[in-house]
């Protein structure tokens, strides 16, 4: 069932189920969207006296997942006129009719030719083809300056760096394979968030786990890598 109320003159909507739980239970989806269970001998003036206490918090993660949504942003309908984030800078997708397929960026515009502009798939594929490539190429370049700073730690040149698909992580590392592996979605992450995860998996050929000696190594590399985190995680 999904239900009004109005929180600190905001107009919120929640989907209410009912079951067999004991408490009331709240939860903000990753959409935005508001979740409250209970069983069915809860009021509904009660439901909504527990979501007016927690007020603050309900709107304060609305609008954290709002704008994790914006900086995520990615191509949709491959229309014309849709924003992307492009290492944290946004810039509007044109698409224009052209014998040739092709990307390129001028100004604040990434600019895509296609035979067939119409196609959604067919400017997907040209536009992940060219996101994949400019995410490899900057992630390299960063393995390449900052290794000297882990050769000095007794770390030896990766075996192998990969890059995929990944849904709950931005980078993995396996000491014992010397294998390092990195998520398509940084490519819509700033340099600084970047680098960040550069040197944390970078730092997990010393110390395996998140311990505190962990995090002084990433210390000694970015000293203000809580900052760096905090703008990651924004996206």
């Amino acid at each position: 069932m999904i239900r009004s109320i109005a929180l600190n003159n905001r107009v919120v909507m929640y989907e209410l189920t009912r079951k067999r739980v004991k408490n009331i239970n709240l939860r903000i989806r990753n959409d935005g969207t508001v979740a409250v269970s209970c069983n069915s001998y809860v009021s509904v003036a009660r439901i909504e006296a527990f979501l007016r206490d927690r007020a603050s918090f309900i709107l304060n993660a609305i609008d954290k997942t709002e704008d994790r949504a914006k900086n995520s942003s990615r191509p949709v309908m491959y229309e014309d006129g849709e924003k992307v984030s492009v290492f944290g800078n946004k810039y509007t997708l044109r698409v224009l009719p052209g014998a040739r397929r092709d990307i390129s960026v001028k100004d604040n515009e990434i600019v895509i030719t296609a035979p067939h502009p119409d196609r959604p798939e067919e400017l997907e594929r040209i536009y992940e083809g060219w996101r994949r490539m400019e995410l490899k190429s900057k992630v390299m370049e960063m393995c390449e300056e900052f290794y000297p700073v882990f050769r000095k730690m007794g770390v030896g040149r990766p075996e192998q760096i990969k890059f995929r698909k990944m849904t709950s992580r931005w980078g993995s590392c396996r000491p014992t394979l010397g294998t390092l592996t990195f998520s398509y979605n940084l490519f819509e992450t700033p340099d600084e968030a970047i680098e960040y995860v550069v040197v944390h998996e970078f730092a997990h050929f010393i110390e395996a786990n998140h311990s505190a000696r962990f995090y002084k190594i990433v210390g000694e590399v970015l000293p203000d890598w809580k900052r760096r985190r905090k703008l990651l995680n924004e996206y």
